[in-house]
């Protein structure tokens, strides 16, 4: 007699690989603990194998649940994907999304990704500008969803996490080391006055190694090529770049920032539904998919 898989359990299965926490998993799914646990044992009482691990770190795929992850994540796509096509959905619309760029790594493009794929009737214009930009255009009724990084968080907006700024730089660069201290801040970065401010105020002499107003790739750029260092918000910073790991307390601490939500509460717009799912899906991206970083590795 054949057996057949079951798609929940599937997908509650990818799921716990994917955040290796099982109340994580069950935070993202809406349901209990218990309703995770429970699945995952009767898919594993159902195949005759261990599909998964813990260890310090949280739940891992066995070799057994290597295998049935690639199967199970074509067995789920394909499962949206003839539902989508079949049922009829009110998913269309368009969502005007706004991100700050120094922020926009590592969660976005796979938020971007997994809503494309959920809601195919609906689009995103995306919209990479400084945070007061951002707010600006957000009042003023041009966008939907927006993502800031500010020195506060206040009752308009939903704060996703609090991250110290840190110094950061190329992967075993030396740049952090010159005197002066080169920085790759480009004139508009929000994290350039108070970098520059600290040091100041610690008598660290400091010079640009960047020439640049408008384009926010190019700090990025010249600081994973040593030429200089700047600040990031922990945990978010560009290929090629790590937290300088300062062991000769050479650099001033930087100050905290917030990563805030905010999302147009209009009830009854044509495109309430796919506004909400997307902005559910950043909160979960940042709240949840996201470890405390402490990725030091310059040295």
């Amino acid at each position: 007699m054949p057996r057949n898989l079951d798609v929940a359990t599937l997908r509650t299965f990818v799921t716990v690989v994917e955040m290796a926490r099982v109340t994580r998993a069950a935070n993202k799914l809406h349901l209990t603990q218990s309703a995770v646990s429970m699945q995952l044992k009767r898919l594993e009482d159902m195949i005759g194998v261990t599909l998964l691990k813990r260890n310090s770190r949280g739940m891992y795929a066995t070799s057994a649940g290597e295998q049935l992850l690639s199967y199970a994540r074509r067995i789920i796509e394909l499962n949206d994907e003839t539902l989508g096509l079949l049922l009829p959905r009110d998913d269309g619309g368009e969502v005007r999304f706004g991100v700050s760029p120094d922020i926009v790594e590592p969660h976005v493009p796979n938020i971007l990704k997994q809503f494309v794929q959920t809601y195919p009737r609906a689009s995103v214009r995306l919209f990479c500008k400084h945070s007061a930009k951002l707010l600006d255009r957000f009042r003023a009724g041009k966008l939907d969803v927006i993502i800031t990084t500010e020195l506060e968080s206040g009752v308009e907006c939903r704060k996703l996490l609090e991250r110290d700024l840190v110094w950061t730089g190329a992967v075993h660069g030396r740049a952090w080391r010159q005197d002066p201290l080169p920085l790759a801040f480009t004139r508009i970065c929000m994290f350039r006055k108070p970098a520059i401010a600290a040091l100041d105020a610690a008598g660290i002499s400091w010079v640009s190694a960047v020439d640049s107003g408008n384009n926010f790739d190019s700090g990025a750029i010249a600081c994973s090529a040593d030429l200089g260092i700047r600040a990031d918000i922990r945990g978010f910073r560009a290929q090629g770049m790590a937290e300088v790991a300062d062991t000769e307390n050479r650099l001033p601490r930087l100050p905290a920032y917030f990563v805030n939500l905010y999302k147009n509460e209009r009830v009854g717009a044509a495109n309430d539904k796919v506004i909400q799912e997307f902005a559910r899906l950043i909160e979960h991206a940042f709240t949840d998919g996201i470890d405390p970083v402490s990725d030091t590795g310059i040295r």
